[in-house]
């Protein structure tokens, strides 16, 4: 049976937002062109909630679970047009014809779904006048939705509301012909009341879409830009009388372990008639689910169309509180009777008892100063784009957990409203940002910041987050915006927000002058800004927004920027890394493997057999038809799709909650220095302390430190009962301590890793000299090379190249070429952006180290000479000359009867004025099949000069699995600490190298040619590069530092570049047959004789 449904009375009621009234008045411009008309017909911005009918109902928490709640997600009716001059007209009215049109799935970006071209830029707009508000209309897409949907009979006599949680970006609204009005917020929901333009049975709502409008001149964040309605879009239903908003606030006592929970909630009368003697009852339960606090309040009278402000106060004893260490969450639920005592339904929140606050210089939580080990993160999907799933944002969580971070900077705006409540409950500190940023109108004159008229857009972004996610515990700072200079608007910004919520403090990376900002709070200070901001007594704390800048194969030197918050530094509280996730979009790799240019990623077809890649700036659209920032979004500390970038190892080491340091290695017992850095945990409430003693890779000795508790903050010396034990000569032994996780948690197992450290012991005997056999090495001298034979080894010495050019075991060759001096590395996006491949900026001129690049092809062996030894051994003396750099470089290659051979490598710069070197070593090609890897060094992922916190361990795996596929080719694979590396075929046959005493090694399928090739295009991917089989084998002494302050300039730290100045080192080659044991014959010695 039908039910004749009437939804609510029809009501004279006044706006619902008190910004952008502007609209009122004729305008000559568009709307999507003024930027004085912020919104039109929205309701007041609340707080996050959903209302439940009873509490029973909503101790689930989840909106979707209430009756009162309906999704529009889902297919809707689609048209895109490419420019508003094509756009559907009238499409909103019922009698339309959509017949024609196609279907889109929403929430979506509908560039991801096959419909215009993904564009990305950092500072510059996606198009070329900035002559604000008005933007072009070539190439603005305007979207067209349309879907029906019917309301449920139960909602019958029920206010009921319509809410877009994010559409990008300038928007209508009509439903059933009728406009209900617009938003330019692209990431805070917009709610319509929609009670008196519903009708019964079948509704229409028509939504336009322009993907470019005014607003977007605040929207010019470092990001993809996509459109569409990427947000969930939902119904939903209140009785007359409602609680229109709340704000919970918690105010802790601390000497009388209390806190005050102080909530304010606003009273909608929707109904034609006062409503007198209602009641609100606020209920506290914990999370065994007893109440511990109740309390009722009488609200004698709420006018028609009006909202009373009631306001309830309850005293807590001894609540737990909340951090992001100890997420601990109460449930609080709002009801709200009408006079008789009949429900009218009840509203659910987590709440979390903490203060936040600044003072003498210090950022407080619950009292404590805490260190903000953050990242920044952009919402990205490679599939979705700016789409973001439960599923995704928990792996996210979970990652951040897993590796010590503890902070997320929304940069640079609002999140989704879910991800506060996952960040409520697993525990992560936000600093939530306003969706403000002009940076393509600069800092100067032109800022938007500094220009009146755009004051109630800026405060609108920042009125209608804060309304949003003021309830949240983990919102813990607010931020105006990003990058969108310093001016009147935010002036006027921060004394809105600071008489709103005087809570919190309040923070803009844009405030030089401290005048907005409660925190000092810069991106990319050098170190020495850093350290240089402790010496001076201060009032203001200094948390980084943005530091170390990860992009592609970088965070060199994290611990530069950590190491004076360890040594107590006053004020330094820690930072947010940029950033968190590479912004690349998968799409499929092109049938013909070259670059193809396609407008989105659903262009061309998937063919399985050759599978995706990640796209960046530039890769969709033609060419030069948008502007690009090529592979500039490519800055995570995980990929696309969340596979952990080697950096995130090392953030976790820096990041860990007990640092650890060495006070007497020799002792029987070594000692050890214990440091919690965590703020409110013992480490004995979460931690188990576990050490083992290993030599040459193996366990001897392991227990547990069961009497080791740590308070917050807090030093303690322990001496390790290791046992004694004979050392074997020629091992290495290592004292290793590791934390793990006492108990599961909603991130990790029990037993999970969250904080390690390696120690050598000075305890090795050295090595055992092998026993050299009693015949002579055979030497043969030829016209154009030398060939040594020894056992089961040939070797091959050019007299013209003084290399070695050849290397068999058996009769099987291992070397496609030569092995010879190599001086070059494929520049990482660092390196590429502080000008070592060479740069247009002529700041940067100084660190073009092309030279370097085909230095050792040039190389010109004056002298070759053969010198027959003592002990039936022979070397290769090699005087050799770099013309390319006018520099000395010579060799010496000695044979022992043993089998083994000694390289010997000298280089003497010819001039001080020389460029830096970018590494130092050896570099050969190995044939294909060597492509069994072993290494006892640091791993298992990659090390570098300036990142290699890794324990020092026998690893192994494939040459094809040490390549790490950064969004653009570029050095990958290094390891640092190489006591040796092998490299054999199946049968076991194949190459070992020997530190003397250590090593920097890398083997790679892509040349070292290959990659500096494919990383100075402007879009080139790992799958275009080289299918190649043989193996490029670099044996260094070192290669330079990673950098990563920044990737536009700044060069690795001093102490990690390579000085033009004499250097040498040595290492031992030694042939496999197989079978051998590869430990035993690395840690013996040879006794060399000397070949000078």
């Amino acid at each position: 049976m039908k039910i004749n449904m009437t939804f609510g009375r029809r009501l004279r009621l006044p706006a619902m937002i008190g910004m952008g009234m502007a609209w009122l008045a004729a305008a000559a411009a568009p709307e999507w062109v003024d930027e004085t008309r912020v919104s039109e017909g929205l309701e007041e911005p609340h707080a996050t909630m959903m209302v439940f009918p009873d509490v029973a109902s909503a101790k689930g928490l989840d909106r979707v679970l209430s009756p009162f709640f309906r999704s529009l997600n889902g297919e809707w009716r689609f048209f895109w047009a490419a420019n508003p001059s094509a756009r559907a007209e009238g499409f909103w009215n019922p009698d339309y014809d959509d017949s024609a049109w196609t279907t889109i799935p929403v929430p979506s970006n509908v560039e991801m779904e096959g419909y215009g071209v993904p564009v990305y830029t950092n500072i510059p707009y996606p198009w070329k006048a900035m002559t604000p508000p008005v933007v072009p209309d070539e190439n603005n897409s305007v979207m067209s939705y349309r879907r029906t949907f019917t309301v449920p009979e139960a909602w019958a006599g029920r206010e009921i509301f319509l809410c877009f949680d994010g559409v990008d970006s300038f928007f209508t609204v009509w439903l059933n012909g009728k406009r209900l009005g617009f938003s330019k917020d692209s990431r805070t929901p917009s709610t319509f009341r929609i009670t008196e333009k519903l009708r019964a049975g079948e509704n229409l709502l028509a939504v336009e879409v322009f993907r470019w409008n005014d607003g977007s001149y605040l929207e010019d964040q470092d990001m993809w830009r996509l459109s569409g309605i990427f947000r969930d879009v939902y119904l939903w239903s209140a009785d007359e009388l409602y609680v229109r908003d709340f704000e919970v606030r918690t105010t802790l006592d601390m000497a009388a372990e209390a806190a005050a929970l102080d909530i304010t909630a606003e009273v909608r009368n929707l109904a034609g008639n006062v409503m007198n003697n209602a009641t609100i009852e606020m209920s506290v339960i914990d999370e065994a689910g007893r109440e511990i606090a109740r309390k009722v309040k009488i609200i004698p009278e709420v006018k028609p169309c009006d909202v009373t402000k009631v306001s309830i106060s309850e005293q807590i004893k001894s609540p737990k509180l909340w951090s992001a260490e100890e997420p601990n969450l109460y449930t609080l639920f709002l009801s709200l009777k009408d006079s008789s005592g009949k429900l009218l339904g009840t509203i659910p929140c987590r709440v979390g008892f903490r203060s936040v606050e600044t003072r003498d210089g210090k950022f407080l939580v619950n009292g404590k100063p805490v260190i903000i080990r953050g990242v920044n993160r952009h919402e990205h999907d490679p599939d979705l784009g700016h789409v973001m799933t439960r599923k995704r944002m928990i792996q996210d969580i979970v990652l951040m957990k897993r590796n010590n971070i503890n902070a997320v900077r929304t940069s640079h705006y609002p999140n989704v409203p879910e991800w506060y409540s996952l960040c409520d409950e697993y525990g992560l500190y936000v600093m939530d940002e306003a969706n403000i940023e002009s940076h393509g109108m600069g800092h100067g004159a032109a800022s938007l910041a500094k220009v009146p008229s755009w004051g109630a857009a800026h405060l609108e972004r920042l009125r209608r987050m804060v309304e949003r996610d003021k309830n949240h515990a983990c919102v813990v700072t607010w931020s105006l915006g990003n990058e969108a200079g310093m001016g009147i608007n935010f002036e006027k910004s921060r004394v809105w927000l600071k008489e709103r919520d005087p809570s919190r403090p309040v923070q803009y990376e844009g405030d030089q002058s401290g005048s907005v900002s409660d925190i000092i709070c810069p991106m990319y200070p050098e170190v020495e800004t850093v350290i240089n901001y402790a010496r001076l007594p201060r009032e203001k704390p200094f948390i980084m927004c943005e530091y170390a800048h990860a992009m592609g194969n970088s965070t060199g030197d994290l611990w530069a920027y950590w190491r004076p918050i360890y040594e107590g530094a006053p004020y330094l509280q820690g930072g947010f890394i940029w950033d968190w996730v590479d912004q690349g979009i998968r799409a499929p790799v092109p049938a013909s493997r070259g670059i193809v240019e396609m407008e989105n990623p659903r262009a061309i077809p998937l063919n399985p057999e050759l599978g995706t890649f990640f796209g960046y700036g530039g890769t969709f659209g033609v060419m030069g038809r948008f502007p690009s920032d090529g592979n500039f979004a490519a800055n995570g500390l995980v990929s696309p799709d969340r596979e952990s970038h080697p950096a995130l190892a090392e953030a976790k080491k820096v990041f860990q909650p007990v640092q650890m340091a060495a006070i007497d290695l020799a002792q029987a017992s070594p000692e050890l220095e214990f440091t919690n850095w965590m703020d409110f945990r013992s480490t004995a409430d979460w931690l188990t302390a576990d050490w083992r003693l290993t030599g040459d890779g193996k366990i001897m000795q392991e227990g547990r430190l069961d009497t080791l508790s740590l308070a917050p903050r807090e030093t303690k010396r322990v001496a390790i009962p290791m046992r004694g034990f004979a050392p074997v000569p020629g091992v290495e032994y290592f004292l290793e301590i590791s934390f793990k996780l006492r108990k599961p948690t909603p991130w990790a197992e029990a037993g999970y890793e969250m904080a390690w450290s390696q120690f050598l012991l000075p305890i090795s005997l050295p090595a055992a000299v092998i026993r050299t056999p009693s015949q002579n090495i055979s030497v043969t001298e030829g016209e154009d090379h030398f060939i040594v034979t020894a056992g089961n080894l040939t070797a091959c010495l050019g007299r013209n190249s003084g290399l070695l050019e050849s290397l068999k075991v058996g009769t099987t060759e291992l070397l496609e070429k030569p092995l010879g001096p190599h001086f070059w590395r494929a520049p990482t996006d660092n390196d590429r952006g502080s000008g070592m491949a060479g740069s247009d900026k002529k700041e940067l001129a100084r660190n073009n180290a092309l030279v370097w690049r085909r230095a050792h092809e040039g190389f010109e062996a004056k002298s070759v000479a053969l010198k027959r030894l003592e002990a039936g051994g022979a070397a290769v003396l090699v005087e050799g000359w770099l013309p390319a750099v006018k520099s000395v470089q010579r060799l010496v290659w000695t044979f022992a009867a043993s089998g083994d051979i000694r390289v010997d490598s000298e280089f003497l710069p010819g001039s001080p004025e020389l460029v830096e070197l970018p590494r130092f070593g050896m570099q050969t090609i190995l044939q294909v099949g060597f492509d069994q890897l072993a290494w006892f060094g640091k791993g298992p992922h990659e090390t570098y000069w300036d990142r290699q916190d890794a324990r020092v361990g026998l690893y192994g795996g494939t040459v094809a699995e040490q390549f790490f596929p950064y969004l653009k080719p570029q050095e990958t694979g290094n390891k640092e600490g190489v006591r040796w590396i092998a490299l054999t075929n199946k049968r076991g046959e194949g190459l070992l190298v020997i530190g003397m005493p250590l090593l920097s090694a890398t083997a790679l399928h892509p040349t070292t040619e290959d990659l500096t090739w494919a990383g100075a295009k402007d879009n080139f991917y790992p799958y275009q590069l080289p299918k190649r089989e043989t193996i490029t084998l670099n044996i260094d002494l070192k290669q330079r530092g990673l950098g990563g302050d920044n990737s536009w300039g700044r060069l690795p730290h001093a102490e990690y570049r390579i000085s033009p100045k004499p250097l040498k080192y040595s290492f031992r080659l030694r042939v496999l047959s197989g079978g051998e044991d590869v430990r035993a014959l690395a840690r013996q010695a040879v006794n060399w004789p000397d070949p000078r």
